[in-house]
């Protein structure tokens, strides 16, 4: 399944519970598996997991740690600094010479307005 959004983009949950819907954060990681993506969202959805003492150093003396949860895909869209607001998005092929011509770019679109770069 293709993905719109990628890493390190800045996406708006749309849709959720009352905790997250509303909020913007940069994308973490996109989690693909089969036809299910997910999203992992800076500051968004903290999950706790309890670890045991390990014998490696990253947590020798286990404890509780915190790290961001998935969300699917759906529930968020992509956000536009320069416009302020989320946007849907398509791609545009680019105009230039030699493998500058083959290559796609990524555009807000929109009602009334005319394509922007992403």
């Amino acid at each position: 399944m293709k993905c719109s959004i990628k890493k390190g983009d800045t996406v708006k949950v749309i849709a959720g519970g009352k905790d997250i819907k509303g909020k913007t954060g940069k994308v973490l990681e996109v989690l693909k598996d089969g036809d299910k993506v997910r999203v992992r969202v800076e500051g968004l959805r903290i999950v706790k997991k309890h670890i045991k003492p390990q014998k490696s150093a990253k947590h020798p003396e286990g404890g509780i740690v915190e790290g961001a949860g998935s969300i699917p895909l759906a529930h968020v869209m992509l956000f536009s600094e320069a416009l302020g607001r989320p946007v849907r998005t398509g791609s545009v092929a680019k105009t230039g010479e030699g493998k500058e011509s083959r290559r796609r770019e990524r555009v807000a679109r929109g009602k009334n307005m005319k394509a922007e770069k992403v």
